[in-house]
């Protein structure tokens, strides 16, 4: 039988109005609200620009059930069941299944697709959702989904962290390559800047232990290595 875990934590949704592509979002621990404001600005770079929405919520273990008696069905309300499937190949995936209130046999199980990290998540109302949806493309979601990892790494399985270690590794040598095809960066300049944090995430995948926070990017350092007005597709 799986054990339920949990964490306090907070929800945190920054938005620009009229500016989507400045629309940032995830979740994170923090003693209290004032401190989940602080590291969200360093963490998800927010300006003065952005309204951010905080809030509290539990964030759940990867073998967590959560089930709730009032999910709407048509006009009549049903027992739903959410939880995470891993797959040590593909990542994860959200299921979501309903009791037929009508016959009482329980309805097939609808799936998302595959991520490499989502856990199961309540607000303070009761409301059932998900967090993570981890892809750790680019520095910054790099840095964002190894401060996740860093704040909920109780919630995985010891498998599940050495699998996302091994993950984050790959889109950090991804990530350096794409920097010098499409950014004009070279490999000189960002080696010093990444592998440090390469190899943490060696020692990780090897032992699951929890260094991911020492293995956050210089994003400032990485996006200076840029070359001005480059452009990969324009040749000579």
């Amino acid at each position: 039988m799986t054990t339920t875990t949990s964490k306090t934590a907070y929800k945190v949704t920054a938005t620009v109005s009229g500016k989507t592509w400045l629309h940032r979002g995830t979740v994170l621990t923090a003693q209290d609200e004032a401190e989940a404001m602080v590291k969200a600005k360093s963490l998800l770079k927010l300006t003065d620009e952005h309204t951010v929405e905080i809030s509290p919520v539990t964030v759940y273990n990867t073998g967590a059930k959560l089930e709730t008696d009032s999910y709407p069905y048509g006009r009549l309300k049903c027992t739903a069941y959410f939880n995470v499937e891993y797959n040590g190949n593909k990542g994860a995936r959200t299921t979501f299944q309903t009791i037929n209130p009508k016959t009482g046999r329980l309805n097939n199980p609808k799936h998302s697709t595959y991520y490499r990290v989502i856990l199961p998540m309540q607000d303070a109302n009761g409301f059932i959702s998900f967090c993570g949806y981890l892809d750790f493309n680019g520095t910054a979601s790099i840095n964002t989904g190894l401060q996740f990892m860093a704040d909920f790494y109780e919630l995985f399985t010891i498998e599940q962290i050495k699998s996302i270690a091994i993950d984050i590794m790959a889109m950090s040598k991804i990530n350096t390559k794409a920097m010098v095809i499409y950014a004009g960066s070279t490999f000189e300049a960002l080696k010093p800047l990444v592998t440090d944090s390469l190899q943490t995430l060696v020692k990780i995948a090897n032992e699951g232990s929890n260094l991911f926070a020492a293995c956050i990017l210089d994003e400032a350092a990485i996006e200076a290595t840029k070359q001005a007005n480059y452009n990969p597709f324009v040749t000579a």
